[in-house]
């Protein structure tokens, strides 16, 4: 419902393209136009669009260790002066770093810097690319309690590694093999271009021998790797990603997982040229992973770096500025209605100190009070001579207000001045605008990927003495990126009532013409109650959607007036008492009701909206918003009809009708069940009671999509309350909505297949919850029905660029490959838009019983992408998991998270659209 509208089309010359309009409400309801035309060249341009094979490069780099590649993995304890294990873990890297300093004591700092700099800290162990001096008898107490506070610390065992046998090369396992056997049978041994005690490399031979000489360091060898253990998989990958987090962290800040340059940043501004208040760094994503480049069963074993960039946002506009505006902060004096307002949109959200960088939760607007008014305790002083005199920063309004309450420390609440705090959270505006302003085309990706490799490659990592820490410690870089041979598919054949979709153009103005010619006597006129805003006139609006709707000419049809009105004064607390009012559910409502709710809420997000749509749910009422806010549907012009007409739509969907639909493979025996699966974990909200940002409980949605032909389909989806970050363990979830539907749903003839698109689910928990959820579906649909389930993982960092040139590749790519996990992967491109780089979904297979060898998922999955009712268009994950995605935010923003929806009532119904 709160779905955007297209922007105007691009000039003759491509240039920027149309707009797009602003995405759907946070509460669901995305109905809505799509973005306007882009033009023909310029930056509006997509990247082309053909069918076949062809190459293209990933931002994947291979690496290997090398011969003679070890790590170390010591354990220590650290215990208090009380003999109480510390668990800090601050506090642990901080005593091991006293500890190191006095096993290193009679080196020099430059011998120090070059030790310290091979030593990583893990939590109860740390990690070293060689063993160390002094540690050769274990255990060993480094710290008696006379240096750190009477802690102490001892080193309990050591664990040394080589690379997992699967990476290392036949000739070098064979070597080793045939060393520790017969050692008479070698007169030399093996040596590399790096030192074993240092963290130095040298091109050659003469290098190397002439740093030992001057050192009394000694050269890496394989004189002891018959003596270590292959590092499994997991191991050796998380030493990699170590080693690399400190390569990058000696050339760039880290901000979280990712890597920045603080002096480079962009600060967008609007269309009128004023600062957004934000700045948009780039950040770089780096990390090793151990898989295959192909699906080949022959494929070895790689080591893959995968480097991508992302946007970083900081935001620069205070809360002042924020709640003033425009207006002068020193003489702007605030009323009732206006400070009311203000205390609903901020108690609760979190805010940025720009002093210290800490996060604090609003707890209140103190509009009584400014920083030259209100005094700091019993400190004798005001907040503004506090901050003047303690934090050296003088404030430039110490008499606006509010003073903000937060809470310090030992639970005691403090006020910061508005204007040295800053919103965590984006304003509605700046977030529609995110796609312009923190997407990278693919052309700064690709310089992204070649400044990462200047950093890690041998040679190029050299300052202050440093050479590169990669090459350093036995990982060696390949030069160039990973290329794939991979497939651009052709756009499946979309079909309507009214004939076949042109998917070259716009879908929603043909979707308009669709027609499905329902005999009268077939015809269910709806009972239709509308709800207006007092300041909305209903009639033309509504007028629009009933000409529309029974334009389909379709099974539901709406009547020329509706068989009640109802008004609310406002958009909050009198609309949801209208509601609760005239749809009690004890009281006798007639058949087929359905409720169009025209609202104009005061903000982008209407906070009326999860409160309505509860009390529709719990009744099993269908309804549909129509937001007011950024479109006034009483005047029409250019933006009514397309937003009316995608509404129109969608109301359709909701009540069972399908509007468009894809060819079936012959391939799938029929009937089929679509499954999709998907949680949902609410943000974090503040509870005045305990002061505190608490976790809501999460919301996970089980979609199923019955398909007896490819023109007749029947859906059912339930929804279950889980604890808050509880993303699997729903094996009894699918059991028991798969279940309910084949009963609700009356389907008489035994399904013959099932797909499962489970989306949600990292590497490490995909066995664990294919053991779980496989047997669930068996159960709730019947045993000997072949099946397969998929993994869709969209937050990926994989891309893909042209072979060719390095730009985008069209919508439709398929790449098979490039898996993480033993199992057959494929990576299907979605989207392809023109000012950013595309982002495809990987999908792996990890079920496929036999009854379905002969049927292309990856074909499959890709005509699913093209069916998803509320979206004249291509998406990027399958119509069924996109709408466990819908269905699972729309119950988790309710306040009772969605256990008193009425899912019989809904049984083959949209209603969550």
């Amino acid at each position: 419902d709160r779905g955007g509208y297209g922007g105007p089309p691009g000039g003759r010359r491509g240039g920027g393209g149309g707009g797009f309009g602003p995405p759907g409400g946070r509460y669901g309801d995305r109905g809505g136009g799509r973005g306007g035309g882009r033009g023909y060249g310029g930056r509006g341009k997509p990247a082309p669009k053909f069918v076949g094979p062809c190459k293209t490069v990933t931002n994947i780099l291979l690496a290997s260790p090398t011969d003679c590649f070890q790590f170390h993995q010591y354990t220590f304890d650290a215990k208090d002066r009380n003999n109480r294990t510390v668990e800090s873990a601050g506090r642990r890297k901080q005593l091991l770093s006293i500890a190191l300093d006095q096993l290193f004591a009679d080196k020099s700092e430059k011998e120090k810097k070059s030790f310290l700099r091979q030593i990583f800290f893990s939590g109860t162990y740390f990690f070293s690319s060689n063993l160390l001096d002094g540690l050769g008898e274990l255990p060993q107490k480094l710290l008696d309690g006379t240096q750190g506070d009477g802690d102490t610390l001892s080193i309990v065992r050591c664990q040394s590694f080589t690379a997992p046998s699967v990476l290392v090369p036949p000739s070098s396992e064979e070597t080793k093999e045939t060393c520790s056997k017969d050692p008479s049978s070698f007169s030399t041994i093996n040596i590399e271009f790096r030192c074993a005690n240092c963290t130095s490399v040298f091109k050659d031979k003469n290098g190397i021998l002439s740093h030992c000489q001057n050192t009394g360091h000694k050269p890496v060898n394989d004189l002891n790797l018959s003596d270590y253990e292959p590092a499994s998989r997991t191991e050796f990958a998380h030493f990699c990603n170590i080693v690399l987090q400190r390569a990058m962290s000696e050339r760039m800040a880290r901000w979280g997982r990712h890597y920045i340059d603080p002096t480079s940043y962009v600060t967008p501004r609007d269309r009128r040229g004023d600062e957004l208040g934000v700045d948009v760094f780039q950040a770089y994503s780096v990390e090793f992973n151990v898989g295959k480049p192909s699906n080949d069963e022959n494929e070895k074993l790689h080591l893959m770096l995968t480097v991508d960039l992302t946007a970083k946002i900081i935001r620069t506009r205070s809360l002042l500025m924020s709640i003033y505006g425009t207006r002068n902060p020193n003489t702007t004096r605030f009323s009732d209605q206006e400070i009311n307002e203000a205390k609903r949109r901020w108690i609760g959200q979190t805010v940025i100190s720009k002093i210290d960088k800490k996060c604090h939760a609003i707890h209140d607007l103190v509009f009584e009070e400014s920083a030259e008014t209100l005094p700091v305790g019993d400190l004798n002083m005001s907040h503004a001579e506090y901050f003047r005199v303690r934090k050296n920063t003088t404030l430039e309004y110490p008499r606006a207000v509010p003073m903000v309450a937060v809470m310090g420390r030992n639970q005691q609440l403090i006020h910061l001045p508005p204007e040295l705090i800053c919103a965590d959270e984006l304003e509605d505006e700046i977030k529609v605008m995110l796609p312009k302003i923190a997407s990278f085309n693919p052309e700064t990706r690709n310089d992204a990927i070649e400044k990462v490799k200047k950093f890690l490659i041998p040679g190029a990592q050299k300052s202050r003495d440093q050479g590169g820490l990669l090459p350093a410690l036995g990982i060696v870089l390949q030069e160039d990126r990973l290329k794939l041979t991979a497939e651009v598919l052709a756009t499946p054949e979309v079909v309507t009532p009214g004939g076949k979709i042109n998917t070259e153009r716009h879908w929603a103005p043909q979707l308009a013409r669709a027609k499905f010619n329902v005999e009268p006597k077939e015809v269910v006129t709806l009972n239709v109650i509308v709800i207006h805003h007092r300041n909305i006139s209903w009639e033309r609006p509504y007028g629009d959607l009933v000409r529309m709707i029974n334009g389909h000419e379709s099974t539901f049809r709406f009547p020329d007036q509706p068989i009640r009105v109802i008004h609310c004064d406002n958009d909050l607390d009198r609309h949801w008492g209208a509601v609760e009012r005239n749809f009690d559910i004890s009281e006798d409502l007639p058949p087929n009701l359905f409720v169009v709710d025209m609202t104009k809420p005061r903000t982008v997000v209407d906070q009326a909206y999860p409160v309505v749509k509860k009390m529709f749910a719990s009744g099993g009422i269908l309804s549909q918003f129509i937001n007011f806010k950024k479109c006034n549907h009483c005047e029409g012009g250019k933006k009514s009809p397309m937003i009316l007409g995608a509404i129109a739509r969608q109301i359709l969907n909701k009540v069972g009708v399908v509007i468009w639909w894809t060819n079936i493979p012959k391939t799938l025996p029929l009937p089929a069940v679509y499954i999709g699966v998907d949680v949902f974990h609410a943000a974090r909200q503040y509870d005045p009671n305990i002061r505190k940002r608490v976790a809501k409980p999460s919301v996970a949605a089980v979609v199923m999509q019955v398909i007896k032909s490819p023109t007749e389909s029947c859906w059912y989806s339930e929804t279950f309350k889980r604890d808050a970050g509880d993303e699997y363990n729903l094996g009894s979830a699918l059991e028991e909505t798969l279940s309910r539907g084949l009963e609700r749903l009356s389907i008489e003839e035994k399904p013959k297949s099932c797909i499962l698109w489970r989306d949600g689910v990292g590497d490490a928990a995909i066995e664990p919850t294919a053991e779980q959820e496989y047997p669930a579906i068996y159960r709730g649909l019947g045993e000997n029905i072949p099946m397969a389930m998929i993994i869709c993982q969209k937050r990926i960092s994989t891309k893909f660029f042209d072979a060719n040139n390095g730009g985008a590749l069209p919508q439709g790519l398929l790449v098979q490959g490039v898996s993480n996990v033993d199992r057959p992967t494929f990576y299907l491109q979605g989207t392809s838009p023109p000012y950013s780089t595309p982002k495809p979904v990987r999908f792996i297979i990890v079920r496929r019983d036999q009854g379905l060898e002969d049927v292309s998922l990856a074909d499959l999955t890709w005509q699913s992408c093209h069916d998803y009712p509320n979206w004249a268009g291509l998406i990027k994950v399958p119509a069924v998991t996109q709408l466990a995605h819908a269905l699972a935010e729309h119950a988790g923003n309710f306040d009772d998270s969605g256990t008193n929806i009425d899912h019989a009532k809904y049984t083959n119904k949209l209603y969550f659209l």
